[in-house]
């Protein structure tokens, strides 16, 4: 009986995929206390306030709910 000889599967044919995550992003929870709060549609920007999301504010000038930048 000798060994090594014949077919086999091999070395891995992996199908990983990475399940990391990543730095939290734009207008989500946990993005961040820093950064500023800005209007998609005129670009007027303040400072994001800690407790306050980007998203429960309007803009000042035309009336549309800020991002968080």
């Amino acid at each position: 009986m000798g060994f090594g000889r014949g077919r086999g599967q091999g070395r891995g044919q992996g199908m990983g995929r990475g399940g990391g995550r990543g730095m939290g992003q734009g207008n989500k929870p946990g993005s961040g206390p820093g950064g500023n709060c800005v209007c998609p549609s005129c670009g007027y920007r303040q400072p994001h306030q800690v407790g306050a999301p980007c998203y429960t504010l309007t803009c000042p000038r035309c009336g549309a709910k800020l991002i968080k930048e």
